[in-house]
């Protein structure tokens, strides 16, 4: 079927992080679209220029002069943008597409006599490994972790709700000993806390070496300038740990580390997704049911767990772009070849898909409650997982053979509580042991769960 632009509204977005999701991504425009990387880019020009007078390599700016410099990137807009992309046009190069905006905005200031040190002795991906370096920093600061502490906080707030409430665990997929609900929770809290520490730590670097990395023309034309505390100074100044060992391009090697650390983050909540939609399947949890959705064309009855399936999709559409960043960014031909320039533009797909998973995480579980008499039903129908604690429990009390002996009477068997009272009573043990079997049941052999969610949930 042709649709007809002139009759129809037609949503030309390419993929879904610009097109129906585009309204749950607006908080990383300000980071990863070419409108904001422009900005990155003149705001890095900028200052460089502002330290170049710092340091009296270029004359001292005025306040005034500092103000407009400053308020020349706060108000970089859309006009700015298209100004930027018909240059652009000319040039056919975006960096310097950006120096020659500059250069045209200050030529209308007081500053017009030190707009041809825009720029100087820089190549370009000292200004954009910089651009790239805040954004990610900053995309991760303002967006992407305080999202992740969003989950954070709903696991720690389960765990403690559902501390006491016993369940059947699955090892191999089969009934094991229990657990709780609330000590599941913990597990994929502890983990994904740990993580987020580790990733909050990760410094990225940047560069300002010039050509190759050496600073040649700035060490040619000002020698007795130390360029090697300025080149620290400046990166530090941006909040960026300062790389003076480098070729043309600051090697990717920091944000390889970063990608790894999402990608291990987004692989444990990936885990998280399998196993509370294995949970829903089982019957352990409910959905709550939202009066005008739809969960099938097909069967009206239908309640999904589609936020889990979406989020599991989205993790694996960015850890395949992680991995791939990984391994093309982690070398580049002698002092440097242009094919990382593609691939960092698609930097904010990743990121995006990411997000869109941590917010369905979130809503999957809000929309999830433990289903106690289900959970009760299967400990019921399960007392053979009591076998490990009555043939460890015989072990302490001298009983020869004691594992081949629970063994034979309860491997691969379903087996009720009365099965299991017939064997303890059959045993050689006296009255007060028997007891002490006897007394067990499934919902009550939980070990130190509640008591771990007490100690390490906050």
């Amino acid at each position: 079927m042709i649709f007809l632009k002139d009759s129809y509204h037609i949503d030309e977005a390419l993929t879904a992080i610009d097109g129906r999701n585009k309204n749950k991504l607006t908080s990383l425009t300000s980071y990863f679209s070419e409108f904001a990387l422009d900005k990155y880019r003149i705001s890095v020009e900028l200052r460089y220029l502002q330290f170049l007078s710092k340091y009296k390599l270029v004359r001292k700016f005025t306040l005034k002069e500092n103000d407009s410099i400053n308020q020349l990137i706060k108000s970089f807009s859309n006009k700015g943008y298209s100004e930027i992309r018909k240059i652009e046009k000319k040039t056919n190069h975006d960096v310097k597409a950006v120096e020659e905006f500059i250069k045209l905005k200050l030529s209308k200031t007081t500053l017009r006599d030190v707009s041809g040190m825009v720029h100087f002795g820089l190549t370009s991906d000292d200004i954009n490994n910089i651009a790239y370096g805040l954004i990610i920093k900053e995309s991760l600061e303002s967006v992407i972790i305080p999202q992740m502490e969003k989950i954070e906080d709903i696991l720690s707030d389960r765990a403690k709700k559902y501390k006491s409430i016993p369940m059947l665990s699955r090892t191999h997929g089969r009934p094991a000993v229990s657990t709780t609900v609330g000590k599941e929770f913990l597990v994929y809290y502890k983990r994904l806390k740990e993580e987020i520490e580790i990733l909050k730590h990760l410094k990225i670097p940047a560069k300002l070496t010039g050509n190759v990395g050496n600073l040649n023309v700035h060490c040619f034309i000002y020698p007795k300038f130390d360029w090697l505390k300025f080149s620290k100074e400046f990166i530090d100044s941006f909040g960026l740990r300062a790389d003076l060992v480098t070729t043309q391009i600051e090697s990717y090697d920091g944000y390889i580390r970063v990608f790894d650390s999402l990608k291990r983050i987004n692989n444990i909540l990936k885990g998280l997704c399998q196993d509370f939609w294995i949970y829903i399947m089982l019957g352990y949890f409910k959905q709550k049911v939202i009066v005008s959705e739809v969960g099938s064309t097909a069967l009206p009855h239908k309640v999904n767990p589609i936020y889990f399936e979406g989020a599991e999709g989205g993790f694996g559409i960015a850890n395949s772009l992680f991995e791939f960043y990984a391994q093309k960014l982690s070398y580049s031909r002698l002092q440097r070849d242009l094919s990382d320039s593609t691939v960092r533009r698609s930097f904010g797909i990743a990121f995006s898909y990411s997000l869109l998973s941590y917010q369905s995480v979130v809503e999957a579980i809000k929309r999830i409650e433990p289903d106690v008499e289900m959970l009760n039903k299967d400990l019921e129908s399960h007392w053979e997982v009591l076998s490990e604690a009555i043939q460890n429990f015989l072990k302490t009390k001298g009983y020869k053979n004691a594992y081949e002996k629970t063994k034979l009477f309860f491997r691969g068997r379903i087996l009720k509580q009365e099965d299991i009272k017939k064997f303890i009573e059959g045993l050689r043990l006296n009255i007060e042991d028997k007891k002490i079997l006897l007394d067990l049941s499934p919902d009550k052999y939980i070990g130190y769960a509640s008591e771990l969610v007490d100690k390490f949930s906050i």
